[in-house]
């Protein structure tokens, strides 16, 4: 997925194909270098957890230098 970010997708578009690719996961990690970015995207803040729903999903901060994902790093 990074290599997606080379060729103009933001955090955001990042997340939808992650969906997209396996919309029976309930979860979603975004690495914490987009994560500021993807919440200006969503006009979301996280909840007291750290985490946000978005599109039907919790979407959490991950580790640095992660691909965004819906398994669990």
């Amino acid at each position: 997925m990074r290599r997606a970010i080379l060729w103009g997708m933001d955090a955001r578009d990042l997340a939808d194909v992650a969906i997209d690719e396996d919309p029976r996961a309930p979860c979603l990690w975004i690495p914490s270098e987009l994560w500021p970015e993807f919440l200006a995207a969503i006009h979301q803040r996280p909840n007291l957890i750290g985490a946000v729903i978005y599109r039907n999903k919790t979407v959490r901060e991950g580790r640095p230098d992660t691909d965004t994902t819906t398994v669990r790093p």
